[in-house]
């Protein structure tokens, strides 16, 4: 599987921090598990 360059609709939709759409669900699932590990620690720390 190769990753393609994005074509200008394509990159136009994208934030600009981001080159493709892969690296963009991986950093959006690796903020979810970033948050819900934060809330978990929060609930147990004052249960």
């Amino acid at each position: 599987m190769t990753e393609e360059e994005p074509t200008d609709k394509e990159a136009q939709e994208l934030p600009p921090f981001v080159k493709t759409w892969r690296q963009f669900y991986r950093l959006l699932i690796g903020w979810l598990v970033f948050l819900i590990l934060i809330f978990y620690a929060f609930t147990k720390y004052f249960e």
